[in-house]
C-alpha cells in the first residue's frame, strides 16, 4: 500500500515549493554552522540525561510539576545517549524538522496549477520569515517545540487523505504523542475536530474519537500521578510598553484576570496579523509616540498589514472556494484560534508560531482563489500578479532577515559564554566537567562578530544583535 500523499511529489507544481524549502533549509545552515549550546535553560537538560539511568528519568518524567512533558524528557535522554554532545547531530535534526515542517505544508496545500504553486511559496516565505516562527530554529535537545508543531500538520494532512478514513485509530497514538511531549499537542484534537466537520475526506467520527480518547487518557495520566496545578498562575509578561513582572500582573489583574488572558488572546492573534505587539509590547506604537521608528519595524507592519487584507479577502471570495479550499480554511482557522488561545497566561512570539502556520494556510488560499477570481478580465490578471509579486518580495525580505537572526543567534550565545558568563551565574553554578567542557567548546568556535555587517542590513532586518 502507498503511504497516503507520496502521489504528488513529482508534479513540477509540487516539486517547486519543495525545491524551495530545502534551499532555504541549506541557506540556514551555513548561518546555523557557528550555533554554539546556549547556557540559559540548558544546562540542566543535559546535566540531568547525563546523571540518571534509564528507570530514573522515567520516574522524574512522569512525576513532574506544572509543566508535564514527560516524552520530552526521555527523548532528550535518548538523544544524547546517541549524539552526546556532538553539534552536528542536534544542528542536524532541528534543520530536518523545519524542513518536514515546510514539506508537510506543501502536502497540505497541495498546489494543483501554477497560480496554485507560486501561492504555496508565498505562504512557506511566510511561515519562515514571520517572527513567530523563530522558535522553530532554537538549538534544543529533542527540539519537541518543532516536533510536535510538525505532529499536528501530519495529522492535518492525513485527514484530508481519503485512504486514511479507513485507519482513524491512528489518530490515538499520533494525539497522545503530541499531547506527552508538549501542551501544544491540545491543538491536534481541535484540528481533526474541525476537519471533521468540514467533511474532510479523511477523518470519521472514529478517527475523531481517537483523538479525544487520547486526551481523557493523557488526563488520566495527569490524575494519576497527581499532577496538577492552578489553571492561572503569574507570569512575567509583556503589556502596554513594558515588562511586567509576575507581582505588577497580580496587583494589576488580581480581580479580573480573565482581562489579562482576552489581552494575552489578543496579542497573540495581532502580533501575526500586524506584527504589533512583540511579546505583548507594542513597540510599534511606542516608537511613533517618541518619533524613532526604525525602517525595519515599518516593513514588518506595512508588510504584514498588505498580507492580512489579501487574507481578508476570503470574506468576500468564500463562496468561490472549493471544497478542498473549504478543508484548508478549516486547518488554518483553527491554529490561529488555537495557538491563540494557548497564550492565556502570558505572551511570547513563539506561542504564536501554530497561529502563524495557520495565517500562511489562509494566505496561500487566499491568494489563489483571488487570482482565479480576477483573472477572467485582463486589469485583473495583472493585479492579481503584481499583487502575488509584492507578497513574494515582501517575505523574501523577511526570509533574509531570519537568515541574519540565525546568525546574530550565534554570536548572542558565544556572548552568554563571554561576556554574560558571570551576570547569568556560570560563576555560581556547580563547576562540573559538563558545564566546563561546553564552555571549552563556545569558547574554541568564536563565530563573526556580526557588528561588522554593513549598515544598510541594521536598517532594512530586525537584528538579534545591538549594534
Amino acid at each position: 500500500m502507498r503511504w497516503p500523499g507520496t502521489d504528488f511529489v513529482t508534479r513540477p507544481t509540487t516539486a517547486v515549493p519543495l525545491l524551495w524549502s530545502a534551499a532555504f533549509t541549506v541557506a540556514l545552515a551555513v548561518a546555523y554552522g557557528p550555533q554554539q549550546w546556549p547556557l540559559v535553560d540548558l544546562y540542566g537538560f543535559f546535566d540531568q540525561a547525563q546523571t540518571l539511568d534509564w528507570s530514573r528519568t522515567v520516574a522524574d518524567a512522569f512525576g513532574r510539576g506544572r509543566e508535564y512533558r514527560p516524552l520530552h524528557v526521555l527523548l532528550v535522554k535518548l538523544l544524547y545517549d546517541m549524539g552526546g554532545l556532538h553539534l552536528w547531530f542536534y544542528k542536524t535534526l532541528v534543520l530536518l524538522q523545519f524542513t518536514a515542517i515546510l514539506a508537510t505544508l506543501v502536502w497540505i496545500l497541495r498546489p494543483t496549477d501554477w497560480r496554485r504553486c507560486v501561492s504555496v511559496v508565498v505562504a512557506l516565505g511566510c511561515v519562515a520569515g514571520l517572527h513567530s516562527s523563530q522558535i522553530l530554529l532554537g538549538l534544543l535537545p529533542g527540539h519537541s517545540y518543532s516536533l510536535v508543531t510538525l505532529l499536528v500538520l501530519t495529522m492535518a494532512a492525513l485527514a484530508l487523505e481519503p485512504r486514511m478514513k479507513a485507519a482513524g485509530w491512528l489518530f490515538l497514538p499520533l494525539t497522545l504523542m503530541a499531547l506527552l511531549l508538549w501542551e501544544l499537542g491540545i491543538l491536534a484534537p481541535a484540528v481533526v475536530t474541525a476537519l471533521w466537520l468540514a467533511r474532510a475526506p479523511g477523518v470519521s467520527r472514529t478517527g475523531v474519537g481517537a483523538t479525544w480518547a487520547a486526551v481523557a487518557i493523557y488526563a488520566g495520566i495527569r490524575l494519576l500521578v497527581g499532577n496538577q496545578s492552578d489553571a492561572f498562575q503569574w507570569v512575567e509578561s509583556g503589556l502596554g510598553f513594558h515588562d511586567a513582572s509576575q507581582g505588577e500582573l497580580g496587583e494589576t489583574f488580581a480581580n479580573a484576570p480573565y482581562l489579562f488572558a482576552i489581552y494575552n488572546l489578543a496579542a497573540s492573534t495581532l502580533t501575526v496579523l500586524f506584527s504589533e505587539p512583540r511579546a505583548g509590547k507594542y513597540k510599534f506604537l511606542e516608537s511613533l509616540l517618541h518619533g524613532n521608528t526604525p525602517v525595519w519595524l515599518w516593513f514588518h507592519v506595512i508588510s504584514s498589514t498588505v498580507t492580512t487584507l489579501v487574507v481578508a479577502s476570503l470574506l468576500f471570495l468564500r463562496r468561490r472556494c472549493s471544497s478542498r479550499d473549504v478543508h484548508l480554511l478549516a486547518v488554518g482557522l483553527t491554529l490561529m484560534a488555537g495557538g491563540s488561545a494557548l497564550g492565556f497566561l502570558y505572551t511570547r512570539d513563539r506561542i504564536a508560531v501554530l497561529v502563524g502556520i495557520g495565517y500562511a494556510i489562509l494566505l496561500c488560499v487566499a491568494l489563489a482563489v483571488l487570482w482565479e477570481r480576477l483573472a477572467r478580465r485582463r486589469w485583473g490578471r495583472w493585479l492579481a500578479t503584481a499583487t502575488a509579486v509584492v507578497l513574494a518580495s515582501a517575505w523574501t525580505i523577511r526570509d533574509a532577515e531570519t537568515w541574519f537572526r540565525v546568525r546574530d543567534t550565534a554570536w548572542e550565545t558565544y556572548i552568554e559564554w563571554t561576556d554574560r558568563y558571570e551576570g547569568l551565574g556560570g560563576h555560581t553554578r556547580p563547576q562540573t566537567p559538563l558545564l566546563l567542557q561546553l564552555r571549552a567548546a563556545a569558547l574554541d568556535n568564536a563565530p563573526d562578530d556580526p557588528r561588522d555587517d554593513p549598515d544598510w542590513t541594521y536598517t532594512i532586518f530586525e537584528r538579534g544583535t545591538a549594534r
